[in-house]
């Protein structure tokens, strides 16, 4: 049975064919997924997406939207994090890629929300895009923070060495496939498998194989593959162990 750890079902790029996507995902082997509602406005969505068996929710105000959170948003996260099927707080973080939002203001919110984390010991789904130094120096000046995962990991071999010896996993990605991403691989090959989860981040970030088109979770075997190949592993063997890391990581 396979997690996906990282999905965006509730994206506007399903409305058409939700339920077929669902089965398309648990006839290839993916057992259960977790829902990402990084957007105040898709949470009551993803809530109700979440009534459903075996999906699970994770709430969080995404560094792109973070100079829209308002007061009553903090208050209603942390009214949904009390609920049964909510197994994480996320996607929350930095990023300075984009910058969509003030970093000033992605700081702000992001540290509020590690605040909240810490309040009801909710695991951490933490985005990074172009901060990694800024976020290990806030991971390591926090003190007693739950565990959690660095979503879609993009930084330096070296900087994945200081965040999981912090006591994060790494998220990895369709982008593992990539005939360019070798210092991705680098990543995998050098951190032990049960530091690992796999992810889809659908609909975005399609495998080289369905590369170009709408990603979703029954892709998620082909980001398996490639890694019990650099790890030179059975495909098995990564499945179990990462099935293992998310279920363990989740408390699913």
């Amino acid at each position: 049975m396979i997690i996906d750890t990282h999905a965006h079902l509730t994206d506007s790029k399903f409305d058409a064919d939700r339920d077929e996507v669902l089965k398309r995902a648990f006839d290839a082997g993916v057992g259960k997924i977790i829902e990402i509602a990084c957007e105040t406005e898709i949470w009551d969505k993803a809530r109700e997406f979440a009534k459903k068996d075996n999906i699970y929710v994770s709430y969080g105000i995404h560094p792109h939207e973070a100079d829209k959170a308002r007061e009553k948003d903090f208050e209603k996260l942390e009214l949904l994090l009390q609920e049964e099927k909510t197994v994480a707080i996320g996607e929350i973080g930095l990023d300075y890629h984009y910058d969509f939002s003030p970093r000033k203001t992605q700081r702000e919110v992001f540290l509020k929300q590690l605040d909240i984390a810490k309040k009801y010991n909710k695991t951490l789904i933490i985005h990074c895009r172009s901060a990694y130094a800024e976020l290990i120096t806030i991971l390591n000046n926090y003190k007693d923070l739950p565990k959690g995962v660095i979503h879609c990991y993009t930084g330096t071999p070296e900087e994945s060495k200081i965040l999981v010896e912090t006591g994060f996993m790494l998220g990895i990605d369709g982008p593992v496939t990539f005939p360019r991403s070798d210092k991705l691989r680098q990543v995998v090959a050098e951190t032990d498998i049960s530091k690992l989860l796999i992810e889809t981040d659908c609909p975005y970030l399609a495998p080289q194989k369905y590369r170009g088109q709408r990603n979703e979770p029954a892709y998620i075997a082909e980001t398996l593959k490639k890694i019990a190949e650099v790890k030179n592993i059975s495909f098995e063997e990564a499945e179990k162990t990462t099935y293992r890391n998310a279920a363990g990581l989740f408390g699913i």
